[in-house]
């Protein structure tokens, strides 16, 4: 049942890669570049299983960290983007690094202490809370849908993992 899940939590993660590319208005190449990584992540987790987790993991978060950088208040030149969109795409990709840790198979769940299930839970629903507070506050269409995406699969991802 958890790998129909992880399965299905893909289509919304293509979902918002598609309205990220869509999007011709705003060329943000950095962003797409973060979904389309996401949603390999996803893809190999779910299907192909070639790389592990842990190191999907760390792309993950060193992609987050280039992002939140990359994006930073720099010049008046730089393309003008949200700085709430890039808060969403940059803590997507660490909730979606610490599920491939938590969906990492039996390892994953070899812990001593509570473990990861409640760290990943509360993870989720702050993610899930910036993600409906972003729907309400983006004015773009697209913006819209890639967020609400983005929040769909996390929480199949969620569920599969759980």
């Amino acid at each position: 049942m958890s790998e129909i899940l992880h399965a299905w939590a893909v289509a919304p993660a293509a979902v918002g890669a598609c309205c990220l590319a869509a999007d011709r208005a705003r060329v943000r190449p950095p962003e797409v570049a973060a979904s389309v990584l996401m949603l390999l992540a996803m893809l190999d987790a779910a299907v192909a299983g070639l790389v592990a987790p842990v190191y999907w993991t760390v792309v993950l978060l060193t992609a987050a960290l280039a992002l939140a950088i990359w994006r930073r208040p720099r010049q008046k030149r730089a393309p003008r983007v949200s700085a709430l969109m890039t808060a969403h795409t940059t803590l997507g990709m660490v909730v979606m690094a610490a599920l491939q840790l938590g969906m990492g198979g039996p390892a994953a769940s070899h812990a001593h202490g509570p473990g990861l299930g409640p760290v990943l839970a509360g993870a989720v629903i702050g993610y899930v809370g910036l993600s409906l507070a972003a729907v309400l506050k983006m004015p773009a269409r697209l913006d819209r849908a890639q967020i609400a995406a983005m929040a769909a699969s996390v929480v199949l991802m969620a569920v599969a993992a759980v």
